[in-house]
């Protein structure tokens, strides 16, 4: 489209979404865990209030697990030894190395599970390798009395997925399982449990560290790029807002020039979508015929004085706004 290299892409909403962060971050952290991600949306980015960083972020993951830390007692351990301090898939040295002791089991009971219906609904979904020597034996990961879950295992790291029945589970629902004939590995490497409501695969993985909500687990934004929109990224405290707006601000009311737009209908309709100003009056309609993409140059761009929003997107699957560099209120 030839836009100028200092544009940036808006997407945005006339109401602000707030949430505040629900544990420390760090400048480094791949997700960001939140106190709710009602009204969130991954076209939008966020910016954490009290660093000015904007964060975007592709998915929202809901670990419904208590505790996906294995080395604590919310996991009970029977006929197997344990050995923390692995290293992981993420660099980090969060895994653990399970090896049993004849008939053993190392799983989550029910009582601390997600609080929720374990059903058909449900992800579950966990990292996991065995020793050379066992590459292509199998066990029962993600196991529960009722119904077998047996999965092929390699001496490479591999993410294993696995629905729930619609069936009650029995004693456990999470776990490793080293019993019955086909269980035949003796050694696994395992790391990152997760258990999501989800109607796709599995989302990245939020560690969890117990909580005594008996819904359980973390909300986080996910998939995460840091210090966008010539940020930085930076720690923040537990309890600091987080926005989510056009730049992240409960007002722009100032000119913003628009050099073009990327819009595309969704395949059920013709579209439109209607730009306004910050007061909600509405400034040009596009229309878009259906099923179709469109890039829109507008050569020295449109100025629009008192800032630029959407308040309509019918039949619209995505649309990008690239205007001129925000560089702070006037």
């Amino acid at each position: 489209m030839g836009f100028l290299l200092d544009t940036q892409a808006t997407r945005s909403n006339l109401l602000s979404v707030d949430t505040t962060l629900a544990a420390n971050i760090d400048a480094t952290q791949d997700y960001i865990p939140v106190a709710s991600t009602d009204n969130f949306s991954t076209s939008v980015v966020a910016e954490v209030e009290t660093t000015n960083e904007v964060v975007s972020f592709d998915s929202i993951t809901w670990n419904k697990l208590w505790n996906s830390q294995f080395n604590v007692s919310y996991w009970n351990n029977t006929n197997t030894t344990i050995a923390t301090g692995q290293s992981a898939p993420d660099g980090s040295n969060d895994a653990i190395k399970v090896t049993d002791d004849g008939a053993g089991v190392l799983f989550l009971p029910n009582a601390v599970g997600s609080g929720v219906n374990q059903d058909s609904n449900y992800i579950r979904s966990i990292y996991a390798k065995v020793s050379p020597a066992d590459s292509g034996d199998t066990a029962n990961l993600l196991g529960h009395n009722s119904v077998s879950s047996i999965f092929t295992l390699t001496d490479q790291w591999q993410r294993i997925q696995y629905r729930a029945p619609s069936t009650a589970f029995g004693t456990y629902f999470y776990g490793v399982d080293f019993r019955g004939a086909t269980a035949t590995a003796t050694e696994i490497f395992i790391w990152a449990p997760q258990s999501e409501l989800s109607a796709n695969p599995a989302n990245p993985y939020v560690p969890t560290f117990g909580t005594s909500d008996s819904a359980g687990g973390v909300k986080a934004l996910t998939t995460v790029t840091r210090g966008v929109n010539g940020t930085t990224a930076a720690s923040a405290t537990s309890g600091d807002s987080i926005q989510q707006l056009p730049y992240a601000l409960l007002n722009v009311d100032m000119p913003v020039r628009l050099q073009g737009l990327s819009v595309s209908s969704d395949g059920t309709g013709a579209g439109r979508l209607t730009l306004c100003d910050n007061n909600g009056d509405t400034l040009c309609d596009v229309d878009i015929p259906d099923n179709r993409l469109f890039d829109l140059d507008f050569g020295g761009g449109i100025l629009f004085p008192n800032g630029i929003f959407i308040s309509n997107s019918d039949n619209i699957t995505a649309y990008t706004l690239f205007t001129d560099e925000y560089s702070g209120a006037q």
